[in-house]
């Protein structure tokens, strides 16, 4: 009996091994080709190119992901899965101020464009049509998920008259976009922190009126 259990115990380590050294495999596959992927095209970078920079076989990279749009797919989904995003948007709809709220936004913008801005690019220029269609759907779910905001600018008595809802969303989500950050950062050389900042000056100079209250001069006495 003993033995029994001592070969069963034996197996559930090994398998257990197997799948942790699996997902390893699968992680430097999906490491190495980011790093080929973002810095060159999709059509220039080779399966071989990506074994070769992962340390791996040839055969090990298609038997994980079968073919390259799906390993281009699997990096995509990995790479926008950014910690700490979900609530820092809670923390957004909840903040009664919306300069608050607006800095939150510019917060979240940074921390996923710091994470995936050089994903975006690679969508856009890879002329691959699955691609491209994954990149439009994810830019209308980023479109869906600020549509609560003009409603709170409107109620906090700050929004400036001339914007319609439709308009406040344009801003915000063109704003917070890549391309910003692409040039920002990428191109003039800001900083992460200095565009979050320019970012959150910015949203809420374009959006909100000055508050009454700070303009006000105070009264001697």
């Amino acid at each position: 009996m003993a033995k029994v259990v001592k070969s069963e115990n034996k197996r559930r380590y090994n398998t257990s091994l197997r799948q942790e050294l699996a997902q390893v495999t699968r992680q430097r596959i999906l490491d190495a080709a980011r790093r080929l992927l973002v810095n060159g095209t999709y059509s220039s970078v080779t399966m071989d190119n990506i074994a070769s920079e992962a340390g791996v076989a040839y055969q090990t990279v298609y038997s994980v992901f079968g073919t390259k749009l799906r390993l281009a797919q699997a990096i995509i989904a990995s790479g926008f899965h950014v910690e700490g995003v979900d609530e820092l948007i809670a923390q957004a709809r909840e903040s009664p101020d919306p300069e608050v709220a607006l800095r939150t936004g510019a917060r979240i913008a940074c921390r996923l464009n710091e994470a995936c801005a050089d994903l975006v690019r690679f969508m856009r220029e890879s002329g691959d049509p699955d691609l491209l269609t994954h990149h439009h759907e994810m830019e209308a779910r980023r479109l869906s998920e600020v549509g609560f905001v003009p409603k709170r600018l409107e109620s906090s008595g700050r929004l400036r008259p001339s914007l319609s809802a439709a308009e406040v969303l344009d801003v915000i989500w063109a704003m917070s976009g890549a391309d910003w950050y692409i040039q920002l950062v990428f191109q003039r050389g800001w900083t992460p922190s200095r565009y979050e900042q320019w970012l959150g000056d910015a949203l809420i100079n374009l959006l909100l009126q000055p508050n009454i209250a700070e303009r006000s001069p105070r009264r001697a006495g």
